[in-house]
């Protein structure tokens, strides 16, 4: 008897663990030629406003670029690698040194007067 009530229970179990394992279905796709824009919020997208470090033959400046302008230039000391004519540009969580030859163009660390730049200057936006 007791046998039976055990059994009786393992199969009752293993019914109420089967569950229907097929994937959902597409969701339907509206008709027409009318097409859905993606969430602005979902998609990734580069910023707008770039983030420099450029050696002039003079000092060192950091400054912004805008599709339509440039910002004023605060100066800052040089890092010991970047040459004359060189600048380092923020992307994403790293820096690209650019404008010397195809050979000194790599990732670089940033320069942190560069990073706090950028942090002070996003933070006065609206």
């Amino acid at each position: 008897m007791r046998s039976r009530i055990v059994a009786a229970g393992l199969a009752g179990l293993a019914l109420a663990g089967c569950k229907d394992r097929r994937p959902p279905s597409p969701t339907p796709v509206p008709s027409g030629s009318a097409t859905l824009a993606p969430d602005p919020v979902a998609s990734a997208r580069r910023p707008v406003r770039r983030y420099y470090l450029a050696h002039t033959a003079k000092r060192c400046e950091i400054y912004a670029v805008d599709p339509d302008r440039v910002s004023p230039s605060v100066a800052t000391p040089c890092p010991i690698d970047l040459e004359i004519g060189e600048r380092i540009r923020i992307t994403g969580k790293t820096c690209i040194r650019e404008g010397g030859g195809a050979d000194r163009v790599e990732p670089v660390v940033c320069p942190d007067p560069l990073t706090y730049f950028e942090k002070k200057d996003r933070a006065e936006q609206p």
